[in-house]
């Protein structure tokens, strides 16, 4: 059965990024080959990954740039399908990536989807209790703002934690399903 995963870098204060909405030092600062493992491990049961505007822009900026000597990822990333959520990007240079032409909810069919930030893809299928799946590295660093993956809701979300994991760099993995 097809899920949605929402696999997201958090600080463990709760951002995803810095002030500017972009910032994501902290986690190129601390990413280690045994994440990059796992991640990969993750991506097998996934052939979509559903992107916001920023979160493209920023990915399809770097990827298609590396190889995977440099990168054990970037086969897996370069080669996934991407469905982008944007009405202002058109440059859509990345391989097998395309602009969506559909509504959130249509897009979301066949194997398992993962989100990567796009914050407002994560709130919007929050809010609608859509996503199976959240898997949160989060970082040890309390960075006192920036950008938020959740906004407040009605009514809060019960998960129930499935598996938990510490790095030696003390990035903790937790992961959690909906009821």
């Amino acid at each position: 059965m097809r899920k949605i995963i929402a696999y997201e870098f958090l600080t463990i204060d709760g951002y995803m990024a810095g002030r500017e909405g972009q910032e994501m030092d902290f986690v190129t600062r601390n990413f280690l080959n045994e994440m990059e493992s796992d991640i990969a491990k993750e991506y097998k049961d996934v052939d979509t990954f559903l992107f916001g505007r920023v979160t493209y822009e920023s990915l399809s900026n770097y990827w298609p740039n590396v190889t995977i000597k440099e990168e054990p990822l970037a086969d897996l990333m370069n080669n996934m399908s991407k469905i982008v959520f944007s009405k202002t990007t058109t440059d859509l240079k990345w391989k097998n990536s395309r602009q969506s032409t559909k509504k959130l909810l249509e897009e979301v069919e066949g194997k398992n989807v993962m989100i990567i930030g796009s914050a407002s893809i994560v709130q919007e299928l929050t809010e609608r209790r859509l996503i199976d799946e959240y898997k949160i590295l989060f970082f040890p660093l309390i960075s006192g703002g920036g950008k938020s993956l959740f906004r407040q809701l009605n009514e809060g979300i019960p998960l129930k934690s499935i598996d938990s994991k510490i790095y030696n760099n003390g990035v903790l993995l937790l992961t959690y399903s909906k009821h």
